[in-house]
């Protein structure tokens, strides 16, 4: 992807904060991080999140898909469209930078799968 700096603080902030603000929250970064390796059956996301309730869940989910950042291929179904891992990766990449700018220290993770 190729945007001028002009063209991108050109853009409604309206937009662009929602979907920040959809992925910025950590449970559902964490969503993000994990169908972004591939599509998972919602129970397989319940277990690995440790989430209170399912309600959280789904409430977590239908955030990220009204941002556009997630779908539902089939019934209990999410995953993150092909067109949006990039971006979801440039994201985390553009943290992962400020965060590590700032000086405070960043744990990777274990790589999925």
């Amino acid at each position: 992807m190729t945007r001028s700096p002009g063209w991108l603080l050109q853009q409604p902030t309206g937009p662009l904060a929602a979907v920040l603000a959809a992925a910025g929250h950590p449970a559902r970064f964490e969503i993000l991080r994990l169908l972004v390796v591939g599509p998972k059956p919602v129970a397989d996301l319940q277990a690995e999140l440790a989430l209170a309730s399912p309600g959280q869940l789904y409430h977590h989910l239908k955030t990220l898909a009204s941002a556009g950042l997630i779908e539902q291929p089939e019934r209990g179904v999410y995953r993150v469209p092909s067109h949006v891992i990039f971006p979801i990766l440039a994201l985390a990449a553009a943290a992962v930078d400020v965060v590590e700018r700032s000086g405070a220290p960043v744990e990777p993770r274990n790589p999925p799968g």
